[in-house]
Formats: structure tokens, sequence, C-alpha cells
């Protein structure tokens, strides 16, 4: 007669693998959704550092001014330069409500807030808040603006790629001047930025609009390179279209383009 064993028989060559709820690649994929996550967080991180610093530097200058108004003792320069910080504060703080939803544009869960905006005001109170930063760089700005430019558009979004435009125009424009001008039929604004700087050599024409990516080196300019990818995400969110076109030495062009829309379309 055969002796029966005492260890229990297994089926297979792993018994753990039969266990329900149990994959072998469970631990990568856990490794994965981790790295995933740091990498969302130094994505916010390095956007947040951008969308705050852009806003800061202006109004760091205003203070200055406010200081050198105070001390000359002119009053109504004082009082515009005052008015000036008030509205960049208040747009400050406006600009940090809104990073947290600035970084869902990642995830694909960013949601616009339309409403109707006066695009001829808006550009021209952006256009005031930097001028004094395009003095300083020795950058005469030259502003084209239609009259009564208004659409169903997000406030906020518009103010980011104006201002990053903008910003870049003075960054990167060697003091030479630069021009804005805003043009519009009854369905489309176009938006236009020209300096006359380093300018961008043609390969470079899409690269730049992507994550972390720039035209020049770091020797030129620091930044994150994040400018121009919100500014082309915050378009394409508007169902808008933004090019560039420039040659080395020559300067550049960014032109927007966003669909007016009315209200009936977005109740």
């Amino acid at each position: 007669m055969a002796k029966s064993s005492s260890r229990p028989e297994t089926v297979g060559t792993n018994a753990e693998a039969a266990q329900p709820g149990q994959t072998s690649d469970q631990p990568e994929k856990l490794i994965e959704e981790l790295r995933e996550a740091i990498r969302v967080r130094d994505d916010f991180l390095a956007i947040a550092t951008h969308e705050l610093r852009n806003p800061l530097t202006p109004i760091l200058l205003g203070l200055q001014l406010i200081r050198a108004a105070e001390k000359s003792g002119n009053s109504a320069k004082l009082m515009h330069e005052l008015d000036r910080l008030e509205r960049q504060i208040k747009h400050f703080v406006t600009r940090t409500n809104t990073l947290l939803e600035v970084a869902h544009i990642t995830s694909g869960k960013f949601h616009l807030d339309p409403s109707k905006v006066n695009l001829s005001r808006l550009i021209a109170e952006i256009v005031n808040d930097y001028m004094p930063l395009a003095v300083r760089i020795g950058s005469e700005l030259s502003v084209d603006i239609q009259n009564n430019v208004t659409g169903w558009l997000d406030r906020a979004a518009v103010s980011g790629i104006v201002e990053n435009l903008l910003s870049n125009a003075i960054k990167y424009g060697q003091g030479k001047p630069i021009e804005i001008t805003l043009t519009a039929t009854a369905e489309m604004a176009q938006i236009a930025v020209r300096d006359n700087g380093i300018g961008i050599d043609e390969k470079d024409r899409a690269r730049i609009f992507e994550r972390f990516e720039r035209a020049v080196g770091r020797q030129v300019q620091s930044g994150f390179g994040i400018g121009l990818w919100l500014s082309r995400s915050f378009v394409e969110l508007m169902g808008g279209s933004i090019t560039v076109f420039g040659e080395p030495g020559a300067g550049s062009i960014f032109t927007v383009s966003l669909p007016l829309g009315s209200e009936e379309n977005h109740e």
C-alpha cells in the first residue's frame, strides 16, 4: 500500500499566482503611479513659479516708482502708481486662486470660466501695467488696439496669454521697440505681439510651444520654458490658434486668433 504524504498538494508551479486580486506586475504599476504623481507635482511647482513670478515683476517695479514719486513730492504720479499697484495686486490674487485649475491642464481637467470680456480694455490695462518694465529695459511699447472688441472668453486665460507674450517680448526684445495690436471681425479677434530682438530660427518655431522648451539657451535668459506652453494651452482650450514667425536677429511676431463667441453659446 502506498504511503500518503502529509504535505498538501499544489496545483501548478505557483500557488500564490492563482489567488484572486493579485498580479505579478502590481509593484511595477505602483512604482509607475508614484513616479507620475511626483512628475505632476514637479510640473505644478514649475507652473506655479512661472505664473506667480510674471505679475510680481511689475508689482515690485511699481513699488519702486511709488517710492520715487513720494520722494519727489509728485502727488499726481503717486496716486497714479498706487492705482496701478492696486489693480496689479488684485490681478495677482486672482491668478493665485486659479493656479490649481491651471495645473489641471496637464491632466485634461481644466475648465474654462467664460464671461463677457472687453478685450480692448483688458489689453490696454496689461500694457499699462508692463509699461514701466519695458521702459526700464529700454523698449518702446507701440499699441494699436481696435476699440470695443468684446467676446465671451475666459478672462484669466486671456490675461495669461497676453502677459506671457508681452513678458517674452520684453525679455528677448533687446531693448528695441515692441508692437501690440488687436483687430477683430464679428467672429474672431486677433492679437499680435511683435518684437525686434533676437528672433527665432525656423526649426524652433514649433518646439518652443512645448512644455519646458525655449528657443534660446540658458546663458541668454533663465526660466522654465512654461509661458508659451501655457499660452498655447489656453488658446486651444478657447478654440483658437497661436502662431509665430521670425528670423534670427530680426525679431519675432506671435499671433493669437480667438473666437469671440456669444453668451447664447455658453448658456
